[in-house]
């Protein structure tokens, strides 16, 4: 009997469990159409860019360009966005006080070690401070590239 294909499908099966599905919290922007004005500016990215935020800001202008939005140096809006990662065990401090823990059930075979990526997308009118929409989309993944999870992130936190 060749094992093969049973060996390769349970490995794959295996890589799978290291990335989770992704949650949004947030309202989603509405339609570009739909606003008087659907100019932004891009407001700085804090702290040092490295090529996974270049590549979620320029997925986000895209995402936001087929929403009907234009990018311009004096745009009504204020758009931020940003890219964080940390160990997925790592403890969320809440107003109230009480710490959780967002690691969720322990993998009993490990391949690689995920990490809890987080992409944050909002739009503030730059005249009277109101937040047209801000939103996290955020996922379990541990693959060395985010190439192939933070399209979807984007999605996640822009059209879906």
């Amino acid at each position: 009997m060749n094992k093969g294909p049973l060996v390769a499908g349970a490995m794959l099966s295996l890589i799978g469990a290291c990335t989770s599905p992704l949650s949004r919290e947030g309202r989603l922007p509405p339609a570009g159409e739909r606003l008087t004005d659907a100019t932004y500016a891009l407001a700085p990215v804090p702290g040092d860019s490295d090529a996974a935020t270049a590549g979620a800001v320029s997925l986000v202008r895209d995402a936001l360009a087929g929403k009907g939005y234009r990018e311009a140096a004096n745009g009504r809006y204020r758009l931020e966005i940003g890219l964080a990662s940390a160990p997925p065990e790592v403890e969320v401090q809440r107003e109230s006080g009480d710490a959780r823990g967002k690691g969720g059930s322990p993998n009993l075979i490990v391949l690689c070690r995920p990490k809890r990526y987080v992409l944050t997308v909002g739009m503030i009118d730059r005249s009277s401070g109101d937040i047209l929409f801000r939103n996290a989309a955020a996922a379990r993944y541990c693959g060395k590239s985010l190439g192939k999870i933070l399209p979807k992130m984007v999605r996640a936190a822009v059209s879906e």
